[in-house]
């Protein structure tokens, strides 16, 4: 994954070192670091550690580890705002595969070029700036790692003025264009989103979005979606289809379904404040909660047993405090 010096000094009011001094840290505590560019650090994450660590405020918060340098803010211990509920909007999302859905009506948005700032930060890593919705979306996925994904909602049908979509598996031969304007060719373990009046497959669940449903410069209301889903079916999917994206290689990975709030968040925030526009409303379907937190217990022993060097108890008190 590549980060950019730059955008985790948005989580540091502390300076940090330079690029050189980042990817020695990252190598003796947590990442391979492949290349270094400029500012541009290539990290080599691992899946051990891709639940969390594919975005740049997991890296962030191992860099606040290492370094010993506190967070000076980090998205995930903000508070949650109170969204708006709304019968304009329904999911129907099959529980084999969606673990948590969370999505949101927005009308009266512009689409438009993104602003410098955003462009900028894009760019930085190597994706390609498209409009300021394509672009937010694009940019919560890599500052906090929840993957989510607007859809012009006018392309869904209404039925009595209600939004409707099903998270469904797929018809056997059932066809879809991506919104790289290829078309697939799907089977019944693969998931899309549907619609449930015309029964067309407006994406491929949680890996890539669907051209017809595609936002366009005459976009003005979205269907927004923050989900988390079944990481072994959607890893057999992408594979199977031969579609990676970085959606799916997160997804596959099992991010928190806590996350979909957040991204929620994060999305509405910036698509209100550069794309203008009315958050009609927040629909929460949390099908299959993850397990209550138990707390695990290890020895000192242990832990010198399997690293090798003599630790304290303050050593790793320490060092388990700095990891949250």
């Amino acid at each position: 994954m590549k980060v950019s010096r730059a955008w985790l000094q948005r989580f540091f009011d502390t300076p940090l070192p330079s690029a050189e001094e980042l990817r020695d840290a990252f190598t003796f505590h947590a990442f391979e670091v492949e290349e270094v560019d400029g500012d541009i650090l290539d990290l080599k994450v691992l899946p051990d550690r891709a639940g969390y660590a594919l975005s740049h405020r997991g890296v962030a918060k191992e860099l606040s580890a290492i370094l010993e340098i506190p967070l000076a803010r980090d998205p995930l211990q903000e508070p949650l705002p109170v969204f708006p509920s709304t019968d304009r909007l329904r999911v129907n999302a099959d529980p084999e595969y969606v673990n948590r859905h969370t999505a949101a009506l927005v009308t009266g948005v512009t689409v438009r070029p993104s602003p410098e700032w955003l462009k900028n930060l894009l760019e930085s890593v190597g994706q390609r700036s498209i409009n300021n919705i394509v672009d937010i979306s694009n940019f919560v996925m890599l500052n906090i790692g929840q993957p989510n994904h607007a859809f012009d909602a006018d392309t869904i049908s209404r039925v009595n003025g209600v939004t409707a979509v099903d998270i469904r598996k797929a018809v056997l031969n059932e066809k879809v264009t991506t919104l790289s304007n290829e078309e697939y060719s799907l089977w019944e373990s693969i998931y899309v989103f549907g619609d449930p009046e015309t029964g067309k497959a407006l994406d491929v669940a949680g890996i890539k979005g669907g051209l017809d449903s595609g936002v366009t410069e005459k976009t003005t209301d979205l269907f927004i979606s923050a989900g988390n889903y079944n990481a072994s079916l959607l890893r057999r999917a992408s594979q199977g289809l031969r579609l990676v994206t970085d959606a799916s290689q997160r997804f596959q990975n099992a991010p928190s379904p806590e996350l979909t709030m957040y991204g929620m968040r994060d999305v509405l925030a910036l698509i209100t404040e550069i794309a203008g526009g009315k958050v009609v409303g927040v629909l929460d379907i949390y099908q299959n909660k993850a397990k209550e937190k138990k707390p695990v217990s290890v020895s000192l022993e242990a832990i010198q047993e399997i690293l090798g060097p003599e630790f304290t108890d303050t050593e790793v008190l320490q060092a388990c405090k700095r990891l949250g």
